[in-house]
């Protein structure tokens, strides 16, 4: 992980991440979730498959959410690192590591993918739902 150092006030602000690692994460989380999802229909079909698609949504979950955990952990920290919210609360000059900052923060919240994540993961969800009791009614 690359930092920019200020020298002004000896905080790192991190650099962001890649296009190509925000995507690899983003499909991570959708394969995760489509995955545990199927696991509805893969259990009237064969038990083994259901507990393969378990075991790979569980582990790509467990990734996907170190990786969202590390996100918000680098967000919060540069904002209490250079005491953000309390400068502009109180409308103090910003100096060149608080813009640096406050780019940082803006950058990674408008390059995230997270809102089409968890709108994906709800739609599916809601068809594995429709899906299953299709399947517990007898209609497939």
């Amino acid at each position: 992980m690359t930092e920019i150092v200020s020298s002004l006030t000896n905080i790192s602000v991190p650099e962001g991440y890649s296009s190509r690692r925000i995507q690899f994460y983003f499909w991570l989380g959708l394969v995760s979730a489509t995955l545990l999802r199927l696991i509805i229909i893969a259990d009237y079909y064969s038990g083994i498959l259901s507990k393969a698609l378990f075991y790979l949504g569980v582990i790509g979950y467990l990734i996907f959410f170190a990786h969202r955990y590390h996100v918000s952990t680098r967000r919060v920290g540069v904002l209490r690192n250079l005491e953000l919210l309390k400068k502009i609360k109180s409308k103090q000059v910003l100096d060149e590591s608080d813009y640096e900052g406050l780019e940082y923060v803006l950058w990674s919240l408008s390059v995230s993918k997270e809102r089409l994540n968890y709108l994906t993961i709800f739609a599916f969800s809601i068809i594995a739902i429709i899906v299953s009791l299709m399947f517990d009614l007898g209609i497939f």
